[in-house]
């Protein structure tokens, strides 16, 4: 008779049998018990792999057992689809972990958080936006934890101040959600396993199952968590660069520990493609031999759900999708992603483009840099920006959300101090000026006890609900230097959908406004200005459209940003 693994669930009775119980794309585990401990050996050859087949529809789904320690392996596995599903194992190298099987019942999520309802988020061919699995257009809005794993779990924290928090990471988590973020954006620094010699240790586990539990909180929550791999960039050694089969084995190790959670995956921080070489951060690879690009290819190799992967982007004064910008000789190739070419996004699974933008804040956007990225066929995000408390206030943090997703990209990820990285003295000793507003030492001193409540938070979450309240999906950029718009403004990002128009006038010293001069004469046309410091709306107006297709667009009800929506027959 053949061994099963334990699975951790309860069971219930579906179509006529007792069988352990599991949800729709709701992580489940099997543990298997191997007659070998590796606690003193290397299990990191130890390829075990569980394929899980549908009954009814044939789906097949293999997913990488990971080492938990000793001689404990567990896989970790999302059903896709309800109804029943079959298991087995094969593992080469341990005959006790091969030849298991198994069968369980899934029934349908019935719970109300999206990313269960809908299946995870992916990346479609042709779209240039994320979508969940059933297609429904997804919404990134993301928040900035580089330091995630020092964010204390079970306990409020020395900074926690009078927010009432049990637990310091689980307060910010449940706190954006309330506030409409719908992602968590995260690096492994301060992690407690350490992956810097490319294998896994006995002594790494427990870091791993700390964890688990950060994981499996965002994911409990409902947002997805866009995870950063293995460490800081700079611990990619010369000699870990040079060994594939390390870089290979953390790759599938990453994978089968946390690729059955709504995740993304970013590689590193600011990988793409050499800006630490530049710096001397490292002196052992740059844009020709980055070996992130074979870390995504494992990465790629072994994620059946193909989550979407990323290299996290240099700024894009170094690093934009084919250089556009750069003051340099562009053949050297220092300014271009090391994942421009359709090839290497195929091999790599790289399908989305995790940016570094700093938009200004007196001015409209670089038509250049934006169509670097409008013109991929990838999506792409404004990953990192400037810091709400650090290198902005509440107004730059604004007009970056706005500027994202009116400049064609599809996410925003915002950040505030001592949240996106917690108890840090980065760049806190001087002031900062952005162009608009001065960060002062006091202003960078603030706790996450008072971050969490910036204003500039809840306006993305009132951003959230104006593009939401239609097609955002499909606007498209109108740049500063189109002709369809005559522009008095000196600052304002404009795009639009075929029925309605999106312009942000952001200019902190002008009411000026401008002309749209493409519309369908003489047609009638109904006009709002949407508050983004408070969200609300103000009651619409109608407006004729000149015989010439000009529409003279009313000024600015105060100095103040503003977002005007224009809706056409």
């Amino acid at each position: 008779m053949k061994k099963t693994a334990f699975l951790v669930f309860l069971s219930f009775i579906m179509a006529g049998c007792a069988v352990p119980e599991a949800e729709t794309w709701r992580m489940m585990e099997l543990s298997f018990t191997s007659d070998t401990d590796y606690s003193q050996t290397r299990a990191d050859e130890v390829r075990m792999d569980v394929v899980f087949t549908h009954k009814d529809s044939g789906e097949i789904i293999t997913r990488p057992a990971f080492w938990d320690g000793d001689n404990t392996f567990i896989v970790r596995f999302a059903p896709t689809v309800k109804g029943r599903w079959n298991w087995t194992s094969t593992c080469p190298e341990d005959a006790s972990l091969a030849g298991l099987e198994g069968t369980f019942c899934c029934k349908e999520y019935e719970g109300d958080l999206e990313i269960y309802r809908r299946g995870f988020v992916t990346v479609m061919p042709g779209k240039k936006y994320f979508t969940y699995a059933d297609g429904t257009p997804f919404f990134y809005l993301g928040d900035t934890h580089w330091g995630m794993f020092t964010e204390e779990y079970d306990q409020p924290g020395h900074r926690a101040g009078n927010t009432g928090a049990q637990s310091h990471f689980k307060y910010i988590v449940d706190r954006r959600v309330e506030q409409g973020f719908t992602v968590y954006q995260s690096e492994p620094i301060g992690s407690k396993f350490r992956l810097g010699d490319g294998t896994v240790d006995q002594e790494d586990i427990e870091g791993f199952r700390l964890a688990d539990k950060y994981f499996q909180y965002i994911a409990d929550a409902g947002m997805v968590h866009a995870n950063a791999q293995f460490f800081f960039s700079n611990e990619m050694t010369a000699a870990l660069a040079a060994q594939q089969d390390k870089l290979e084995n953390i790759s599938r190790y990453w994978v089968a520990r946390f690729g059955a959670w709504p995740v993304m995956w970013t590689l590193a921080q600011e990988i793409d493609n050499d800006f630490y070489n530049e710096q001397g951060f490292n002196t052992h690879y740059d844009y020709t031999n980055n070996p992130w690009v074979k870390v995504a290819e494992y990465m790629h190799k072994y994620d059946s759900y193909s989550h979407p992967l990323s290299g996290h982007q240099e700024h894009n004064v170094h690093t934009t999708v084919t250089g556009v910008g750069w003051k340099e000789d562009v053949s050297k190739g220092r300014s271009t992603s090391v994942f421009v070419s359709e090839e290497v996004a195929e091999r790599t699974g790289h399908n989305w483009w995790a940016a570094q933008w700093g938009p200004q804040f007196v001015e409209p956007a670089e038509p250049e840099l934006i169509r670097d990225y409008y013109n991929s066929p990838r999506p792409a995000v404004n990953y990192e920006g400037k810091y709400c408390g650090l290198w902005t206030k509440d107004f730059g943090s604004r007009v970056q959300g706005w500027a994202a997703f009116l400049c064609g990209f599809c996410g925003y990820g915002y950040g505030a101090i001592d949240i996106w990285l917690y108890d840090s003295s980065f760049d806190a000793g001087v002031p900062s000026f952005d162009g608009v507003d001065s960060i002062s030492v006091e202003d960078k001193a603030k706790p996450w006890s008072e971050s969490i409540e910036y204003p500039s938070a809840h306006q993305m979450g009132y951003l959230r609900s104006y593009l939401e309240s239609f097609d955002w999906w499909n606007l498209v950029p109108v740049l500063s230097d189109e002709p369809s718009f005559d522009a008095e403004s000196a600052a304002y990002f404009y795009a639009k959908t075929d029925k309605k128009h999106v312009l942000y006038f952001f200019a902190k010293n002008e009411l000026a406004t401008g002309t749209i001069k493409d519309m369908n004469p003489d047609s009638e046309v109904e006009l709002e200005w949407f508050n983004p410091r408070t969200g609300e709306t103000t009651p619409a107006v109608k407006m004729t459209v000149a015989a010439d297709g000009s529409l003279k667009l009313p000024s600015k009800p105060d100095m103040e940003d503003w977002t005007l929506s224009i809706n056409a027959a």
